[in-house]
C-alpha cells in the first residue's frame, strides 16, 4: 500500500527542457509516476536528443539541484548520485549505472563514448533509496530537480549545454 499525500498540497507535476534555446542537448517527456513511493521508482517517457558526441576528454559534468518546494531545502548529496550532486558525466555513467543508465533505452551502451543520437525510452526511471527517508524534515512533499550537463564548469567559459526540470512528489510508504 502507498501512502497517500494530500492533493490539495501537490503541485503541477512533469518533466520539461529547461535549456537555452538551440542548446546541444535537449529534452522531452512526460512523467508518469504522479506520486512516487519511497522506497520505489519515478517512472517516465523520456526523449534525450543530443547533436554532440561526449567523450572523457570533454569533462562534461551533470550538475544536480534538487529542492523541497515547502521549505526550499536543498537535498544534500545522497549515495554520490542522488540529491544535490555534481558528477562528471562519462564517470557516472560506469560509476552510477542504476542511477543513469536507467534513463536510456536498454540497448544503449552506458559509457563514453556517448554519441550524438536521439535517445528514446518510454521505461525511463529514478529510483529513490532508503537514503531519501532519512533527510531532514521528512521526504513528504513536492520537489524539483534541475539537472544540467555542463562544460568547463567553475571557468569563465562554463556552457550549460543542456538541462532537465522535474516537478514532482515524494511520499514515505
Amino acid at each position: 500500500m502507498v501512502a497517500g499525500v494530500s492533493s490539495s498540497v501537490l503541485r503541477a507535476q512533469g518533466l520539461s527542457d529547461c535549456g537555452a534555446g538551440g542548446s546541444p542537448i535537449r529534452f522531452g517527456g512526460v512523467l508518469l509516476t504522479q506520486t512516487v513511493p519511497v522506497v520505489g521508482r519515478m517512472f517516465m517517457d523520456l526523449t534525450t536528443t543530443t547533436q554532440l558526441n561526449a567523450t572523457v576528454e570533454d569533462n562534461l559534468q551533470i550538475r544536480k539541484v534538487t529542492t523541497r518546494v515547502a521549505d526550499n531545502y536543498q537535498v544534500p548529496c545522497l549515495n554520490g548520485i542522488s540529491g544535490t550532486c555534481t558528477v562528471e558525466f562519462c564517470s557516472a555513467l560506469t560509476t552510477y549505472p542504476d542511477a543513469v543508465c536507467t534513463l536510456f533505452p536498454a540497448d544503449v551502451p552506458c559509457s563514453c563514448p556517448f554519441l550524438a543520437d536521439v535517445y528514446v525510452n518510454p521505461t525511463a526511471y529514478v529510483t529513490f533509496t532508503s537514503e531519501w527517508l532519512a533527510i531532514e524534515g521528512g521526504v513528504n512533499g513536492d520537489y524539483i530537480t534541475r539537472t544540467e550537463i555542463v562544460s568547463n564548469i567553475g571557468t569563465p567559459e562554463e556552457t550549460i549545454l543542456g538541462c532537465l526540470l522535474l516537478e514532482y512528489a515524494l511520499a514515505a510508504v
